[in-house]
């Protein structure tokens, strides 16, 4: 049962009876419908904090923004307001002129009203969520393995007194504790890159690409593999710290699917409208099927028969949230082309996510 507020209701006679008309043709028998004479009073209303929608007849611009200021979330309530009125333009509000006052249609503003703010309210708490894994979720995961790891240190040290074999025993305790360590990392980083409107800026690719390898590094040479890339890295628009982690992802896997002495190929080329980005290793073949499984939307992991592996869900997100497409196709010869790309445009033009 919505609780509307109809303010100014004696402002104008055609628009409250429009309003009136409207809301009782959208809410029904369930409306509750409070009709006050200023804002002042709707503020000072007892039953304000339950109000679902407010209604202003004929506002002036200082009235309707007073109402939208006492409406937001810093205020401690939320609602949307919706105005019957001439001559208040903004793209924040939502202003129905004289021509316009029929109850059908007012009746479909109203409803649409609130299905808009109940859909912004979600999106606000679920980005919220977001955020608190990310940040305080994560924070307090990682303090926790740190005194897993001060533990098991402390352990592998009194083993090792006595034996190196007794010792030993601790390693799948390091392993285990690194490997969700890292697996916290990466899943906040796509909760924070999902929950956060970051601005595209000019970014200097062989940056990110430097930053990248070095993930893949230590792999690389301990397998005697060779990253080779051109000597050349174009400048792009997008967010770096992402674009370090799609190299990083990227590289690693390539490095871990290809065979010892191979090497990993890194490519870029500029097209009309975007930059295309790729690596290639020298690794198992692959099917499209088996492409399409390891670039699985990470929105879609939690399904049964997803892929067992993050790195390129993780890069196929943060390309995806800067607008860019992501892909995998099998090389004939033997190996796999992984790539991605990004739309050429100005960083002032956009944000990320």
């Amino acid at each position: 049962m919505p609780a509307v507020f109809l303010v100014f209701s004696d402002r104008h006679d055609v628009a409250r009876a429009a309003a009136k008309g409207g809301l009782e043709r959208a809410f029904g028998d369930g409306l509750e419908l409070i009709e006050v004479a200023s804002v002042d009073e709707f503020f000072l209303a007892p039953s304000r904090a339950s109000c679902d929608l407010l209604v202003l007849i004929c506002p002036e611009l200082s009235e309707f923004e007073l109402a939208l200021n006492g409406a937001s979330p810093e205020a401690g309530v939320s609602y949307p307001v919706v105005a019957l009125g001439e001559g208040i333009v903004s793209s924040g509000l939502t202003v129905i002129p004289s021509e316009d006052w029929h109850a059908p249609l007012l009746a479909q503003v109203f409803r649409g009203a609130l299905q808009t703010h109940s859909l912004i309210r979600e999106n606000e708490c679920l980005r919220g969520d977001l955020m608190t894994f990310a940040r305080r979720v994560s924070h307090d995961l990682r303090a926790n393995l740190s005194g897993i790891l001060a533990t098991a240190e402390l352990l592998k040290d009194i083993l090792s007194e006595h034996s190196e074999e007794d010792a030993a025993l601790t390693m799948p305790l390091f392993d285990c504790t690194q490997a969700v360590l890292k697996l916290i990392e990466r899943t906040s980083q796509v909760a924070r890159a999902t929950a956060e409107h970051r601005l595209k800026e000019e970014v200097d690719m062989a940056q990110a690409v430097w930053a990248g390898r070095q993930s893949a590094e230590q792999a690389a040479v301990k397998s005697r593999i060779q990253m080779n890339e051109p000597e050349d890295w174009p400048q792009v628009h997008g967010v770096l710290a992402w674009l370090e982690v799609v190299w990083a992802n990227l590289l690693q896997l390539a490095v871990q699917r290809s065979k010892s002495g191979a090497s990993v190929e890194l490519h870029w080329e500029e097209k009309e409208h975007e930059f295309l980005f790729t690596v290639r290793d020298h690794g198992p073949d692959l099917t499209l099927e088996q492409c399409a499984a390891l670039m699985w939307p990470f929105d879609k992991l939690h399904q049964g028969h997803s892929t067992k592996q993050w790195n390129l869900p993780i890069a196929r997100r943060l390309v995806e949230l800067q607008k860019g497409e992501f892909g995998c196709e099998p090389i004939p010869e033997g190996g796999a082309r992984f790539f991605f790309t990004l739309p050429k445009e100005s960083p002032t033009a956009d944000t990320a996510a």
